[in-house]
């Protein structure tokens, strides 16, 4: 693990397991690191990268502001496959948002990349390990296969994922919560969590 942060510090990009799929990991404070992981995707600059963190406390360092029902959203399915869409702080570049004033923060319930977001001291990237277009690793040999002619320095083999869903994804940067993508989390989980608050 000593190895993937040290690549990370540096500057590198290194492929990860998750509980969804795999992910290719930067550090958020490097943008050379940013920029690389939209090359290795194919990916356009104007769309935006999710955000892994160890926990809400970390997300306090790139946030302004943790509304209460992304607060409550957070304590229900973190860590898990939820990602909150909240307004970012200027702490985190633009080249990450694809230029939008937010950012999805998720707190993975798998120990890697929580591992390295607390060695490191960095949140990282949490972007799908595959090429635009194809679908997402759910393996090392599934990386490998993708990204084996690209600049990921390091992967990462944690077995096949148990999902191989993305995570849902709820923007809760506005008045009222918006659902951005369905995925592991049943969407109807959360609009019960939401209605019980209301």
């Amino acid at each position: 693990m000593s190895l993937a942060a040290n690549i990370l510090l540096e500057g590198g990009v290194v492929c990860i397991p998750t509980d969804t799929v795999y992910g290719l990991a930067a550090s958020v404070s490097c943008n050379e690191a940013i920029n690389e992981v939209f090359i290795i995707k194919n990916r356009s600059e104007k769309s935006p990268i999710p955000v892994l963190i160890n926990s809400e406390n970390q997300l306090s360092l790139y946030v302004d502001d943790f509304p209460e029902m992304a607060r409550i959203l957070a304590h229900e399915f973190w860590p898990g496959s939820l990602t909150i869409v909240l307004k970012k702080s200027a702490r985190l570049p633009d080249a990450l948002s694809g230029g939008l004033d937010t950012a999805g923060f998720r707190v993975p319930a798998h120990e890697v990349p929580r591992l390295l977001c607390s060695t490191t001291g960095s949140a990282l990237t949490g972007t799908s390990a595959n090429k635009s277009g194809f679908p997402p690793a759910r393996s090392a040999k599934q990386a490998f296969d993708q990204l084996k002619d690209t600049s990921v320095e390091l992967i990462i083999d944690g077995g096949t994922t148990d999902s191989g869903t993305p995570s849902t994804i709820i923007d809760c940067s506005g008045i009222q919560p918006k659902l951005i993508r369905s995925g592991a989390i049943p969407k109807e989980r959360i609009w019960e969590l939401i209605e019980d608050m209301r």
